[in-house]
């Protein structure tokens, strides 16, 4: 069963390589956590990470409650899985430029509560089907406790974005602009959390902490984070490298790229006046990330059992 108190499965987590964390005050502690996947033949193990989120998939989609009421229901759990597809977003065409986005909720979630240990509260599948007027808003909301300075417990609501495009500096400014709208526009959060979250946790020692600090009045102290999923597509060639050469060079050419921007990520706090807020950043390289976010995701609303990467390999 999950850990923690998250919905996810742990097991197979580890394919996912973290190959540098960075920190940096702006005031607030601040985050850059760079993950990358096992290569094969200078590919990466795109078939390691189809059969890790596979089995998540009814994780991210359904609430707690479905969860738990799932798993006392022999009918209901051996069809959960292809429910839970029948719920993400199918790729009409080649045309379609959003095809497999997705695929970065899915992994924001999934770093979000297994590196953050921040159990989800809502998924964006979740926003979409629990409340019918929650039309913008998050990609994902999380939480987890810290202590204060003070010794104090605080609890931190993760709102979660999350990003998959082929350009790392575009990806990063999607993501701050999508926050600034968040902070800006976001008013349905409290109402949203108010009526529909503590319905939906089953545990009743759970259910009854997390009330006392989101909707009871006065509520103990807590306050917002944000927890940014960012894929890319690497730069690395090392077409004239050994396979062994490659799966070295290419975790030094990512971190390499990836740090390239951590002078704009903090421009950016500076430039939306973000700097009373914490962000946790993962990254993940991917070798064509629109290409292939929707092989992968194809083959998921697919409900096929492995992943269909002939593409990807080919490509």
């Amino acid at each position: 069963m999950p850990d923690h108190k998250g919905t996810s499965y742990s097991d197979g987590f580890g394919i996912f390589n973290k190959i540098s964390e960075e920190e940096f005050d702006v005031p607030s502690k601040n985050y850059l956590r760079l993950f990358m996947l096992n290569t094969e033949n200078k590919l990466f193990t795109y078939d390691e990470l189809y059969e890790y989120i596979l089995p998540n998939v009814s994780r991210y989609v359904f609430s707690r409650k479905y969860l738990a009421e799932a798993e006392n229901n022999p009918r209901k759990r051996e069809t959960m899985i292809l429910d839970a597809i029948s719920h993400l977003r199918p790729i009409l065409d080649n045309k379609d430029r959003g095809a497999g986005g997705e695929l970065g909720e899915i992994l924001l979630y999934l770093f979000l509560e297994q590196d953050l240990k921040a159990p989800k509260l809502f998924s964006k599948v979740e926003l979409k089907t629990s409340a019918s007027d929650y039309v913008k808003g998050a990609d994902g909301i999380h939480y987890r406790f810290r202590a204060s300075d003070a010794g104090k417990k605080i609890m931190q609501i993760v709102i979660g974005e999350a990003k998959i495009q082929n350009e790392l500096r575009e990806g990063i400014d999607a993501a701050f602009a999508s926050i600034n709208d968040y902070i800006t526009n976001n008013t349905q959060d409290r109402s949203l959390l108010d009526r529909h979250l503590l319905e939906q946790i089953v545990d009743e020692e759970e259910a009854a902490e997390i009330k006392e600090y989101i909707v009871s009045i006065p509520r103990k102290p807590r306050e917002t984070v944000f927890g940014i999923f960012v894929g890319y597509s690497v730069k690395y060639d090392g077409s004239n490298d050994s396979n062994d050469e490659y799966a070295e060079k290419i975790i030094t050419a990512n971190v390499k790229q990836v740090l390239a921007y951590k002078e704009r990520i903090i421009e950016k706090i500076s430039e939306y006046k973000v700097s009373n807020y914490e962000f946790n950043f993962y990254f993940l390289p991917f070798h064509d990330a629109a290409r292939d976010r929707k092989t992968i995701m194809q083959s998921l609303t697919q409900g096929k059992p492995h992943l269909a990467w002939g593409d990807i390999k080919n490509g």
